[in-house]
């Protein structure tokens, strides 16, 4: 206590500029560092207590140099209450587009590139020992891609290697984040007088997500984040995917600490198969949609609306059940231009009671629903808050649009 007395100017002072800086720091992620405009010159209006100067170095760019660019790069300083300097951005004028807001649940089928680790599993060897052949050798994340220097696709070549290797060690040829290795294994003889490795493979996976957008050329946009594997969270590495029809059997209901989902009963086959999945990247699933006509996928255009363009405001979101897509309210709460993970760019709340007592919020499998807000499609639903299903993350639609 004598020490406080004696420091506590100081511990003040300390306190005082901390806080200074958090709010800054603060206020940084309240201005982009890169937006896109329809025109130059064109007044911008952030989410944030700050005015936006033009600085006039303006500069034509390079043909190619960004995406959907037509004509100039200008510098805009950002002035806290229009008089103290806390930042620039960059502005871009770029090309008016229209996109197909979809917001249909769709089937998601991706074939894997080799034979992925999902974990390993104690067995019961003959004797009834409890062995666990690949604990410490092979890890959850890894990739078989050869066995014995051949060529590994699908797991049911690995289960027929392992049937032929009568109990001999076996070569596997790992890929893991990114570096091969080769690790040696030995097979274990089970109760029921198989040879088993102990390992939980995959070489496919599906699921029920929403498709987002579709453009004037075909290509589509889904998720608004990528596929990866629960574990270690890492994008499943994919060799092909393919949209089908789904039709929505269940919705398990959101709760506190418990996510609900969507269920649905995929159509496999040549005449259900919508599209392609061409790219799985952080910010969605893309590719090119076959089935145009399809009246499944129900078209509204929208213009894409920029970053910038969003507010802390009502807006609506896109999704379809019972075979029809219909736009609930939701709430605009916080918007972060400089979010670590850009599929977690904003955060909302749904606020349309019908759609809160049908689900409970926000299940699995809403992944990807388009935002409206002020006549523009805005962004897309990620994330689930477990605390609070009524509550998400979203992302900008222009970082789908520049994966």
């Amino acid at each position: 206590m004598k020490w406080y007395q004696s420091h506590r100017k100081g511990v003040a002072i300390a306190y005082g500029i901390t806080y200074v800086i958090a709010c800054y720091m603060m206020l940084l992620s309240y201005i982009p560092r890169e937006i896109n405009v329809e025109q130059s010159g064109k007044e911008i209006s952030l989410a944030a207590p700050v005015t936006v100067e033009p600085v006039y170095d303006r500069y034509v760019l390079d043909v190619g140099q960004k995406k959907g660019a037509v004509g100039s790069t200008q510098r805009l300083q950002c002035k806290l209450f229009g008089v103290i300097p806390v930042g620039s951005i960059e502005a871009t004028v770029t090309e008016e587009q229209m996109l197909d807001a979809i917001g249909s649940p769709v089937g998601i089928y991706m074939k894997m590139q080799n034979v992925y680790v999902a974990g390993t599993k104690e067995l019961r060897d003959a004797k009834g020992d409890r062995v666990n052949p690949g604990a410490y050798i092979v890890k959850e994340g890894d990739y078989i891609v050869k066995v014995n220097g051949q060529t590994l696709e699908t797991k049911e070549q690995l289960q027929c290697l392992v049937k032929e290797s009568g109990g001999e060690s076996m070569v596997l040829t790992l890929l893991r984040k990114n570096e091969y290795m080769d690790v040696r294994i030995t097979p274990a003889m089970t109760e029921a007088g198989e040879y088993k490795l102990g390992l939980w493979v995959k070489d496919d996976t599906a699921g029920v997500g929403t498709i987002t957008y579709i453009d004037d050329d075909g290509r589509y946009g889904a998720l608004g984040h990528g596929i990866s594997n629960t574990g270690t969270e890492s994008l499943l590495m994919m060799d092909r995917g393919y949209l089908y029809h789904a039709s929505i059997t269940r919705i398990t209901p959101s709760s506190v600490g418990a996510p609900g989902e969507i269920t649905g009963l995929i159509s496999y086959g040549k005449n259900s198969q919508y599209g392609s999945v061409a790219t799985n990247s952080n910010v969605g699933i893309f590719g090119n949609i076959t089935a145009t006509g399809d009246a499944s996928l129900k078209r509204q255009s929208y213009m894409v609306g920029r970053k910038q363009d969003m507010k802390r405001d009502v807006a609506t979101m896109l999704f379809g059940m019972e075979g029809q897509v219909k736009a609930y309210q939701i709430f605009i709460d916080q918007i972060d231009y400089s979010a670590k993970e850009k599929n977690k760019s904003f955060v909302f709340h749904i606020t349309e009671p019908g759609l809160i007592e049908q689900t409970g919020g926000i299940v699995q499998g809403m992944s990807g629903s388009p935002i409206i807000q002020d006549g523009k499609i805005v962004g897309a639903i990620t994330h689930v808050f477990i605390n609070d299903p009524t509550k998400g993350y979203g992302i900008f639609i222009e970082d789908m649009l520049e994966h």
